[in-house]
């Protein structure tokens, strides 16, 4: 065998065994399963108690609105446990000094603040807080979407091909690191709109955070400004192009370069492409912890219970690398 081609054999095998997400033998995701509860209850306080609240002073009049803090640590543990909030008393009045909770209020209060805007600008910060420190160890990430329905039953991959059932979704569009699965910026739309037009807000957020040298996506975020966009943050564009795309000898643009790239050395390309598939995987771990199943009456408050149920798959995902090999 010539020395060229083993020496690209070793390289490409070099590069798998690189791109390895952390590996957790059986008697590690015992441990972690063991002890998951509590760290993941240690990491929602420690998340709760770092983040900066503007609470209202005492001495003014009228009754006292509820501190944000302790609702916070409320909607993440109950999504973690999968607990509706009608649910919620006796379960939060049993772990309420674990958590550090002052007051547990009563179910009428978590529905009102799970439904308000501001607690969806707080969400929105901690997701990328909560994964934050796996994301920065992250070299490669990908794009994609998934449907959480409104009603039990329903599956996203059932009904994505049927357009007359999207209104019956919510829509969360993420960006995720591939080794650790964590999810450090997401946008959620209702499930009629499209993935490419979400691609530059998911870049945009987390890009800036990381040290990412290469972004995967299916052919859905096909677009010329979507390649250009990843290359201004230095990162290659790994994104499928269409079946019927024609390469040009001479590329002008990222786009053209990526179709010469994949048209030409498809096994090349394909060697950092399949590890988007790691996507699904990180949705497939987020809907089985915390629920498919939105239950929330309004668009904010189902917008909310989805960011919740994302930063608890955060938290749990860097708990599990702690016990990764």
């Amino acid at each position: 065998m010539p020395s060229t081609i083993r020496k690209r054999k070793r390289c490409l095998n070099k590069q798998r065994k690189n791109w390895r997400p952390p590996r957790i033998g059986r008697s590690n995701y015992d441990s972690f399963r063991l002890h998951e509860v509590v760290e993941v209850i240690d990491e929602i306080k420690l998340l709760a108690d770092m983040e900066r609240f503007h609470e209202r002073r005492k001495g003014k009049r009228g009754r006292r609105p509820a501190r944000k803090r302790d609702i916070l640590k409320s909607l993440l543990f109950l999504e973690k446990l999968k607990c509706p909030i009608c649910e919620s008393g006796g379960l939060l009045q049993i772990f309420k000094y674990t958590l550090g909770l002052n007051n547990v209020y009563k179910p009428r209060t978590l529905y009102k603040y799970r439904a308000s805007p501001v607690m969806t600008v707080i969400l929105e910060k901690l997701v990328m807080e909560s994964a934050l420190p796996e994301w920065v160890n992250e070299d490669m990430a990908g794009t994609d979407a998934t449907g959480f329905p409104h009603s039990k039953g329903k599956t996203w991959i059932g009904d994505k091909s049927n357009p007359d059932k999207y209104r019956e979704y919510d829509k969360v569009h993420a960006i995720m690191g591939l080794r650790s699965l964590v999810i450090p910026s997401v946008k959620i739309t209702r499930g009629s709109w499209h993935d490419s037009t979400q691609f530059k807000y998911l870049v945009n957020n987390a890009l800036p955070q990381g040290d990412i040298d290469a972004v995967a996506a299916d052919s859905g975020y096909v677009s010329r400004n979507n390649y250009e966009l990843v290359r201004e943050h230095g990162a290659t564009p790994y994104i499928l192009p269409k079946e019927n795309a024609v390469f040009r000898s001479q590329p002008t643009d990222s786009y053209e370069q990526t179709v010469l790239f994949s048209t030409r050395f498809p096994n090349r390309f394909h060697e950092r492409y399949r590890f988007r598939t790691k996507c699904e995987s990180a949705f497939n771990a987020c809907k089985n912890a915390t629920g498919e199943k939105l239950r929330g009456r309004t668009p904010t408050s189902r917008r909310n219970e989805a960011l919740c149920k994302i930063i608890v798959h955060n938290i749990r995902m860097v708990v599990m690398c702690r016990y990764a090999e």
